[in-house]
């Protein structure tokens, strides 16, 4: 058989065959020293610092080991076990179809936007200029964990998941940071735990991401946030798109917060500008100045964290709402600041309202919010607002309410009504352009009443002012209570102006009216008073001040009653002050009564202030006098009080007599003290000299207003004079030229009633052991108690009783008692007096003296039954003796010149009496007729003798006695014839006719000196009564005219 013979191309074909298998198979063999040289040499080329151990090398399959790339003290990437899965056609296909990964520990950061591999970045191929997309690459991770360095912080990852890196991949995410600043916000410790899905190039994530807090500056701050994302991210993560759960422990926006806050929010956007809707609610609220609970807010928002901004519009509702105290106390304070007014009643009424619709409302608004690094606003459009008080405000048209923070204004615009729950209907329609713009617009509030308070306010105007300004302008009617009392339909005209946190009210002067007050006792008729402010205005606040004002009334006249008393009120000038609650008067004069019986009060000053106990202040400069009481009160100052609708007044005053010839100097009184509760008035007060400091007497007084009747009462516990001391004279007037070196006691007490019959007054008053000078001499021992039935009119009972020691008038008498009664117009009627007077008795007739002006007092004394020997004994004659009983007057005037005895005579009665002079004759050469005539008066029968006399008590004094006598015996001093012939011619029945002139007293004493020279020096009579020396002889004045 023959065999074929192979081709030789097939024979060539064969062996080259073989000779690749031969080299594939010695290649094989040496795979892992190829691939080592190859990833060796490739990397020193590129200049990465790497090691590495191969596991496998196969056809489609590698597999590394303790993989470290960069610097093996810090490297960048370390990998426990890596596998590349080439595709089936690695051969023409350079492509990896898959990545297995264990133990992976990568560091990664982000530099000027790129991601930094550090020795990873030599690996990788340069930028193609491409936008970033994600790679068609499966991969296979677990136990992978990644540090990651950004500007905004640091996070740790961890990652495990399968699939392709552009569609497909299914993993989890876990990520932690402690701080990621993004600008304007921040987030505190930031965690995520993520599903990703990464379909058709674009990431999806779902799973919860939270923080301890995230902030973006004063726009908004969320602490404790939860959200349950459901996310969905274009392939380069720069935009993104989803919704979330939400929970948030707050979330603060400007001073709006939110507490314990829950809901769904979805959200589409970019760092720039996110926008989406959220459906939220929160446990506890507060917006602006107002907090509450239970709020359900949705609405669609804008929020921007590169700008930190955010923006909201929605509905809201909310529960449980309170105004802040910031917001309520100014408006409750303000309406408190009414106290003290009529409209108190009101006010409080007005700022319990507030304070109780405040405290607790429900509310439903449309809410637009706008907050940024600077601030924000929040604007409520329409709002419906309800209170458990029954309090009702509704919000609509206009751009509704906006408040601003941190600026704190508010703007106002749109139509507002409130009405329910202690509230006037109210309707405002208002039109502010901005905030702190003036405000335009219209409010009708309806008349307002508080049990017996009521206030009415016309339609009330605003408009546009100067300076951002808005003014505004009304009339309020007002009637209510103030204090104890009560103010009936006072109509005021109101203007004022408020903006920037000030507001002022009646800058300028107008013309209030009211148709009657009444405050205790006191009621003041219809009345116009000029009211202009006290201050800056009536009323006033500056911005962050205390509200200020006052109240001026110039020239006020108020007519009405005190009690049952009709008043007029005139004074100067009136203010009243706000802030402190006080107020003053300067020059007020008050009237109380009418027709004669008006009381009269001046003050030169009145000060006061309201507090919560009462009202005090202080007087000074005043002056009045009670009805018909003839006393004048002046120079008072004090304090004063009312408190539970009693006055007191404390103080010192002068008092004086109300007659324009004084009875009284004036008195002081430093403890003045007077109440006025209801229609009484009680005062007191201890009166003093103010020159000697005296206590003269103590005044208790007591007065009815409504029936005008009234007592003082006048205890004089004693006044002491003293010759060196305090003298009449220095009390009153009345006893200056009557009497003189007073010493002894004044006491008594008066008593003075007045009313619609008149005054009437009494009193009882006692002088006791008094001496005194008086012009017919001293009087010793002087007491007497007056019974005044005319106290004020110085009038007495008749047969008052005074007894006398001893009067000494030239000659002296004792024990005298005088009935006596005092008249009107200071005249004593003298209805009697008696003396015993030398056996005898010495008696004033009746008679009239006039103490009112000078005049002439007239006393006429009757002499009965005086016996001359007792007189000559009494009047201590040693040197003459006489018997005999005389009878006689003698009439007496007194004047401003002295006392005299105007036809005084003296009788013998029948039967005559003798006459003896038994002294020595000083005179030898009497001659002869002398010596008869002398010698006949030492032994004297007389039956008919008469004294007459004439003259001053204190100047020329004439006696003339008319005397026929028998001489009992004559001394024949002679003896012889001559002595024989007078002794016979004694015998013959002689008729003496004596004058005798020269000084009364003088004479008198000249007689005493006879015996005792020490008389002509008696000290105890008065200067204008001093005993005028002599020099006249009496032996040669009876000598030169013997008949």
């Amino acid at each position: 058989m023959r065999r074929r013979r192979l081709p030789r191309k097939r024979v060539i074909a064969g062996v080259a065959a073989l000779l690749i298998l031969v080299m594939l198979a010695i290649v094989w063999s040496q795979r892992v020293d190829i691939a080592t040289g190859f990833i060796d040499r490739e990397l020193t080329r590129r200049g990465v610092k790497a090691s590495y151990t191969i596991r496998r090398i196969g056809f489609r399959t590698q597999q590394l080991e303790n993989l470290v790339i960069g610097d093996p003290r810090n490297p960048d990437l370390t990998a426990r076990f890596v596998e590349v899965k080439l595709p089936l056609v690695s051969l023409l296909d350079p492509s990896v179809e898959k990545i297995t990964a264990r133990g992976v520990r990568l560091r990664a950061r982000v530099e000027g936007g790129k991601l930094r591999l550090g020795e990873l970045d030599k690996l990788m191929p340069p930028p193609s200029g491409k936008p970033f997309a994600l790679p068609d690459l499966n991969v296979d991770l677990a136990d992978t964990s990644v540090s990651l360095s950004t500007p905004v912080g640091g996070f740790g990852l961890a990652l495990e998941g399968q699939g392709n890196l552009s569609n497909g991949f299914r993993g989890r995410v876990a990520a932690l940071a402690r701080l990621v600043d993004l600008g304007n916000c921040t987030v505190v410790a930031p965690a995520a735990y993520l599903n990703v899905a990464i379909d058709k190039r674009h990431p999806v994530v779902d799973g919860p991401l939270s923080a301890g807090r995230f902030t973006c500056g004063q726009a908004l701050e969320v602490t404790a946030p939860t959200l349950f994302l459901d996310a969905n991210f274009p392939e380069d993560v720069r935009e993104w798109n989803g919704g979330a759960r939400i929970a948030a422990a707050s979330v603060r926006s400007g001073i709006n917060q939110l507490s314990a806050v829950s809901g769904r929010i979805s959200f589409d956007g970019k760092p720039e500008e996110t926008k989406g809707r959220l459906d939220i609610a929160s446990q506890r609220i507060r917006i602006a100045d107002f907090a509450g609970r239970r709020l359900g807010l949705g609405g669609r928002y804008a929020f921007s964290m590169t700008e930190g901004r955010l923006s909201l519009v929605g509905n809201g509702s909310a529960r449980d709402i309170a105004a802040a105290e910031t917001l309520l106390g100014p408006i409750v304070d303000a309406l408190g600041s009414a106290g003290g007014t009529p409209v108190e009643p009101i006010g409080d009424a007005l700022a319990a309202a507030f304070r109780r619709a405040g405290s607790d409302f429900d509310a439903r608004a449309t809410v637009r919010l706008v907050n940024g690094p600077q601030g924000g606003a929040v604007r409520f459009d329409t709002m419906d607002a309800e209170s458990p008080s029954g309090a009702r405000l509704g919000i609509a048209g206009g751009d509704g309410v906006t408040y601003y923070w941190p600026q704190g204004v508010m703007r106002l615009d749109g139509e507002i009504a409130l009405f329910g729950g202690g509230f006037p209907a109210m309707r405002l329609s208002l039109d502010q352009p901005r905030a702190g713009a003036p405000i335009r617009g219209r409010a009708r509030i309806a008349p307002m009443r508080t049990g017996k308070a009521r206030l009415a306010l016309g339609d009330i105007a605003f408009t546009a002012g100067e300076g951002g300004m808005t003014r505004f302008r009304t009339v309020a009617a007002m009637s209510g209570p103030i204090d104890d009392g009560f103010v009936t339909n006072l109509v005021m005209p109101v203007t004022g102006r408020f903006g920037g946190g000030g507001f002022a009210i009646n800058e300028n002067c107008v013309t209030a009216a009211f148709d009657s007050i009444r405050y205790s006792s006191l009621t003041l008729g219809r009345a116009r008073l000029p009211v202009c402010p006290n201050g800056r205005a009536l009323v006033s606040k500056a911005p962050g001040g205390s509200i200020q004002g006052g109240v001026q009334i110039r020239s006020p006249r108020l007519i009405g009653r005190l009690g049952g008393s009709p008043l007029d009120l005139v004074a100067d000038d009136l203010r009243f002050g706000l802030a402190n609650k006080d107020f003053s008067g300067t020059d007020v004069v008050i009237l109380l009564g009418e027709g004669g019986y008006v009381n009269r009060l001046a003050l030169e000053r009145l000060a006061g202030r309201i507090t919560d106990a009462g009202v005090t202040g202080t007087f000074e400069g005043a002056d009045g006098k009670i009805a018909q009481v003839p006393i004048l009160v002046s120079k008072g100052a004090g304090r004063w009080s009312v408190v539970n609708g009693r006055l007191t007044v404390d103080g010192g005053i002068t008092v004086a007599d109300d007659n324009p010839e004084p009875r009284f100097y004036p008195l002081i009184g430093r403890d003045f003290h007077l109440t006025l509760e209801g229609d009484r008035i009680d005062a007191t007060a201890s009166l003093f000299d103010p020159e000697s400091n005296v206590h003269i007497t103590n005044a208790t007084i007591a007065h009815n207003l409504d029936s005008g009747r009234g007592t003082a009462a006048l205890d004089v516990p004693g006044i002491r004079f003293r010759l060196d001391g305090y003298q009449p004279e220095d009390l009153t007037r009345l006893t200056l030229g009557v009497v003189a070196l007073v010493d002894g006691t004044l006491k008594g007490r008066g008593d003075i009633r007045w009313g619609p019959e008149g005054t009437t007054s009494d009193g009882t008053f006692s002088l006791e052991d008094m001496d005194l000078a008086a012009s017919f001499g001293p009087v010793q021992g002087l007491n007497t108690t007056m019974r005044f039935t005319d106290l004020l009119g110085l009038v007495t009972a008749p047969s008052q009783l005074a007894t006398v020691e001893r009067i000494q008038a030239g000659i002296d008498v004792f024990d005298g008692r005088i009935r006596y009664q005092v008249l009107p117009d200071l005249r004593v009627k003298v209805e009697e007096g008696r003396w015993p007077f030398a056996g005898g008795e010495l008696i004033l007739e009746e008679t009239i003296l006039d103490f009112s002006q000078p005049s002439e007092k007239r006393l006429t004394f009757r002499i009965v039954g005086m016996d001359a020997a007792a007189f000559v004994q009494q009047m201590e004659f040693s040197n003459i003796s006489a018997t005999g009983t005389l009878d006689g007057v003698l009439p007496m005037i007194f004047d401003e010149s002295g006392g005299r005895i105007v036809g005084g005579r003296l009788e013998a009665r029948p039967g005559g009496g003798t006459l003896s002079y038994v002294g020595e004759l000083s005179d030898k050469n009497l001659g002869t007729w002398g010596i008869v005539a002398f010698n006949a008066l030492k032994s004297l029968r007389y039956s008919k003798l008469i004294i007459q006399l004439d003259g001053s008590l204190a100047g020329e004094f004439t006696s003339r006695i008319e005397l026929d006598s028998i001489s009992r015996a004559v001394e024949n001093s002679n003896g012889g014839i001559v002595g024989a012939v007078l002794a016979q011619f004694a015998k013959v029945p002689i008729d003496f006719n004596i004058n005798i002139k020269g000084p009364f007293r003088s004479i008198i004493a000249m007689t005493r000196s006879f015996d005792d020279p020490s008389d002509l020096i008696l000290p105890v009579l008065p200067e204008n009564l001093e005993v005028v020396p002599t020099t006249t002889d009496v032996q040669r004045e009876e000598s030169e005219t013997v008949q």
